[in-house]
């Protein structure tokens, strides 16, 4: 969800003049200056900048200034004072407070907010947003630009706001949620700009039922508040995620007096929004902070009732979750060498999971009153053929692979990266069910994910973390298809996944007889001998000899000439991270 505040200090120092660039202007004799022929937005301000610095705007300030300003005027329909703040804003680059204003100009605060009817005039244009920092229970009034403002002005055009009134609710909904969505990225902006917009979007379309819900209230957190649950239900909408957690509404409201009592009355049940009956809460077990809010039916109903969820982050992570959806029939057959007891163990499986197979054994394990879902762990040393292996067993049962994008699935937010598992199983449930043949739900490389809950709980990432471990544990346990995962780090697997997973593979570092097998495959020129060689002196994973053949035919392409079994050797040799040759434990090269 949403960023934190920014919190800026207000300080003297935050905006000293030396931090706009350029000396003061009493420090070095000014050199003489000569107008351009013609001005740009970006000439002309640069102008009024570089004079209003420690200006005091005094009459010899303006006197300076007189032809840039002619120009902006001219340009963009705005007063003199608001060119001067505008250019101060697009310098900093962040929100200015009153404050820092003065610094830059040599003004006392009391004098810049003489020109509060100028700057709110900008607010209400929507070329300025006004926002607050907090610090230490002050609350500091600040501006900053509107988005797309600094992009017209170097484009020499006149900014244009984006439309905002005469929407319908779809319209409005979808604005509101893109707008969130976009501001979650950009942490120059504070939690309390977004504020502003959504009440400046409110007031803009007083026909929806929505917006005048929201301007019955007089508190802009109750009323943002609100809003910020409608974009949670534009989002997840009927998914297991619905719902805006109060460890993500702590996240976004700033640590004051009425923020405090807001959280207070959520909790106690007696918030506005609870007592009216637009919003409720609702418990969800696994869940790190369980305690989620969400849009009554009644609220859906009679505010809302033109509005069609779009589900754009469900959409999201379904759209993110297809681009690992492989096709059985794209994967490449590839001939896989193992130790003959790994081998047995995956002739086994690759059987269970076959089509014939399958839907039998899954049938008399209902009829037993047991669960249905196969969940399997591949585990073992890199390189040793685990990833490889479910891609074969999917090409050969004629199972699709979802592959799960697990550094896609972490969230930094609270509660969002619970969502995205649950999205996830979700998502898997919702293809088998449309599919004639269950795919398998591949997690790869699952050591981020199943690992070991925290027994002494002190911070609140242990919190989510075990809060994660716990909803993934239980999907597990509701499990009706084919789960792979692999992971090279068993001994972080909690105990509870070891139990859930009903096929716990282990993966071998190859044997010599194995190893010249691959080898042999893998270098086709290569004689019998010279792989056994090769084979009883590295001792090299299927992983590694693979690198090996690669460099080897690199070289080729290069040279033309195919390698030596010595410069073979020497591609062994730097294959090894030490520089030093490993030999096999009872081989003698």
């Amino acid at each position: 969800m949403p960023r934190r505040l920014k919190i800026q200090k207000e300080t003297d120092l935050d905006f000293e003049l030396g931090r706009m660039g350029g000396p003061m202007m009493d420090d070095l004799e000014e050199p003489e200056y000569k107008e351009p022929d013609t001005w740009t937005i970006i000439t002309a301000l640069n102008r009024v900048l570089d004079q209003a610095r420690a200006s005091e705007l005094s009459d010899k300030f303006w006197a300076s200034v007189k032809n840039p300003l002619a120009y902006l005027r001219g340009e963009l329909g705005i007063t003199d004072i608001q060119i001067v703040v505008m250019a101060m804003l697009i310098e900093a680059g962040e929100p200015l407070s009153w404050k820092k204003m003065g610094n830059f100009l040599h003004c006392s605060r009391l004098q810049m907010m003489t020109y509060t009817e100028e700057i709110d005039e900008m607010v209400k244009k929507r070329w300025f947003v006004r926002s607050f920092s907090h610090e230490f229970g002050n609350r500091y009034e600040a501006f900053a630009l509107a988005r797309g403002l600094i992009t017209a002005m170097r484009h020499n055009q006149t900014f244009v706001p984006e439309k905002i009134d005469g929407l319908t609710e779809q319209q409005f909904v979808d604005k509101l949620e893109s707008h969130i969505d976009k501001g979650m990225n950009d942490h120059r902006l504070s939690f309390s700009e977004d504020e502003e917009w959504m009440l400046r979007l409110c007031e803009a379309n007083p026909h929806l039922p929505l917006c005048q819900e929201v301007m019955k209230f007089d508190d802009i957190h109750v009323q943002s508040l609100l809003l910020m649950i409608v974009f949670d239900y534009a989002q997840w909408e009927g998914s297991d995620g619905e719902g805006l957690t109060f460890q993500t509404i702590s996240d976004l409201y700033p640590e004051e007096y009425d923020c405090d009592f807001m959280r207070e009355h959520l909790q106690d049940g007696d918030h506005p929004l609870i007592v009216c009956g637009l919003i409720e809460h609702k418990c969800v077990e696994g869940m790190a902070d369980n305690e989620q809010y969400m849009l009554t039916q009644r609220a859906k109903s009679e505010l809302l009732s033109a509005y069609t969820p779009s589900h754009t982050k469900c959409k999201r992570m379904r759209n993110n979750q297809n681009r690992f959806m492989k096709n059985h029939e794209a994967i490449k057959e590839k001939a896989l060498f193992f130790n003959a007891s790994d081998q047995q163990h995956i002739d086994r499986l690759a059987s269970l999971l076959s089509q014939d197979n399958f839907p039998a054994i899954q049938q008399r394990l209902e009829e037993q009153g047991m669960r249905k879902g196969f969940a399997c762990l591949f585990y073992g040393g890199p390189g040793t053929g685990k990833t490889e292996t479910v891609l074969q067993i999917a090409r050969q049962t004629g199972r699709d692979l979802m592959q799960v994008d697990i550094a896609g699935m972490r969230d930094k937010y609270v509660g969002e990266t619970e969502k995205n598992i649950k999205a996830v199983f979700a998502r898997y449930r919702d293809i088998c069910r449309n599919s004639e043949v269950q795919p398998i739900l591949f997690f790869n490389e699952a050591d981020a994910l199943f690992n070991k809950r925290s027994e002494n709980i002190q911070h609140s990432v242990d919190k989510m973390e075990n809060a994660m471990q716990n909803i993934i544990l239980q999907e597990m346990e509701d499990l009706d298809g084919i789960l792979i995962a692999t992971t090279n780090l068993t001994s972080n697997l909690d105990s509870a996944f070891e139990r859930r997973f009903l096929y716990k593979v282990e993966f071998h570092k190859p044997d010599t007889d194995v190893k010249t097998q691959i080898w042999c495959s893998m270098l086709k020129d290569l004689s019998t001998d010279d792989a056994r060689h090769l084979a009883s002196r590295f001792d090299f994973s299927g992983g590694q000899i693979e690198n090996i053949a690669r460099k080897r035919a690199v070289d080729y392409i290069l040279s033309g000439k195919e390698a030596t079994l010595d410069e073979i050797e020497d591609y062994c040799r730097a294959e090894l991270l030490s520089g030093k040759e490993r030999r096999s434990i009872g081989f003698i090269s």
